[in-house]
């Protein structure tokens, strides 16, 4: 059994389970799981889990994400982006310019409200909502809050916008891009995506299918496997001994207070950008990862999300 994670590189036109499935296959395992959902027009960093690693898919699955990508403007569809059916055509103003689009796009960084497109996994009441707009019922998802970090204009040249952004989990580029479209007074749809990023996983690591398949037949495949280990080095790391690892991999607590103190003396950043704390020995391996408590104060034992029995 393999296990770790691959960095593929989703060619377009592949539905990012119907990758998943070729990698199963092609790998000959039975256990892989994706961690970030991109549209079967989108192309680019799709990080895919295997064997025991989809144990930590819940991890990758919060990191931030880095795109690029393009839109028209004029044009709407009932998905948002090139995919769907045309809904509605508008005329472009003349005098906008690349700054002017910088102008609106600034006006969304920062956290947001937004809902999911219609067409899309998101669920309502345990069903996909894409099954409810193919059967023509119209429903809405409550809004969540995402973060954009920074969103840039790129190149105009009309009616094509070409854009990169850096953004939370949970943030729809289409629902984003038909956003700004209605800021425009124009409409806009999404018309190429690529991702570049997600969590600590960039495009220069990402591999083709092909390359993959080729690895296989010269039985090069652990070459381009990221240990479990190695693919959490962007959580915040504390080092502990053996005696305590011991401890919390057979279920003993770790008191808050203990944390606090080690958080301390080894100079962690409070705060982090993910909301946890890697435990690991000072041979680097793997104990657990706790969440990062609100309150370093607080008393109580810390809470562990995964605990890494040694292999």
């Amino acid at each position: 059994m393999k296990n770790g994670v691959l960095v593929i590189d989703k060619p377009e036109g592949l539905s990012s389970t119907q990758v998943v499935e070729k990698i199963k296959k092609l790998l000959r395992i039975r256990k892989a799981g994706h961690g970030g959902t991109l549209d079967p027009f989108a192309t680019g960093v799709l990080p895919v889990c295997l064997g025991r690693a989809t144990k930590i898919a819940q991890f990758i699955l919060a990191g931030d994400k880095e795109y690029e990508g393009a839109f028209e403007l004029g044009l709407e569809t009932d998905t948002y982006d090139i995919t769907g059916e045309v809904v509605a055509r508008h005329a472009v103003p003349q005098d906008l310019t690349l700054e002017e689009l910088q102008r609106v796009f600034d006006e969304f960084v920062g956290v947001i409200e937004q809902a999911p497109p219609a067409f899309s996994a998101a669920k309502l009441h345990g069903r996909p909502l894409y099954k409810y707009a193919r059967e023509g019922l119209k429903v809405e998802k409550p809004p969540k809050k995402v973060e954009i970090l920074e969103f840039e204009a790129l190149s105009y040249e009309p009616p094509r916008v070409k854009f990169r952004i850096y953004c939370g989990k949970g943030t729809y580029l289409r629902s984003l891009i038909h956003e700004v479209g209605r800021k425009l007074g124009c409409g806009a749809t999404l018309v190429e995506l690529r991702r570049l990023r997600k969590g600590p996983f960039s495009i220069e690591e990402a591999i083709t299918l092909e390359k993959l398949e080729q690895a296989v037949k010269k039985g090069e495949v652990e070459r381009y496997i990221i240990s479990p280990a190695k693919a959490l080095e962007f959580i915040p790391a504390l080092t502990i001994g053996e005696d305590l690892a011991w401890r919390i991999r057979n279920g003993r607590p770790l008191a808050i207070s203990s944390l606090a103190n080690m958080i301390r003396l080894q100079k962690v950043p409070q705060k982090p950008r993910v909301p946890w704390l890697r435990l690991v020995t000072p041979d680097g391996k793997l104990v657990a990862v706790l969440e990062y408590p609100v309150d370093l104060y607080a008393p109580g034992n810390a809470k562990m999300v995964r605990v890494f029995q040694e292999t």
